[in-house]
């Protein structure tokens, strides 16, 4: 039974798929700027939570009904 509730557990957390997605200006090993305010934006299925983490920061938004951050 435990084998059963588990393996429904990971099927149903299989389909979980967020759309997350940002502009092609951001990439592995890009520099940012030190003491400066770096935005960083993209796009999001309409009310999912984002949260972006560099350097030890993390920020968190929630995408609007048009997929973007208010």
């Amino acid at each position: 039974m435990r084998i059963l509730l588990w393996a429904t557990a990971l099927f149903a957390l299989s389909n979980i798929h967020a759309d997350v997605s940002t502009p092609s200006v951001f990439g592995d090993h890009m520099v940012l700027q030190r003491d400066h305010a770096n935005p960083v934006w993209g796009w999001a299925n309409s009310g999912e939570h984002v949260t972006v983490t560099i350097a030890g920061q993390s920020h968190s938004a929630k995408a609007d009904s048009n997929g973007e951050s208010p």
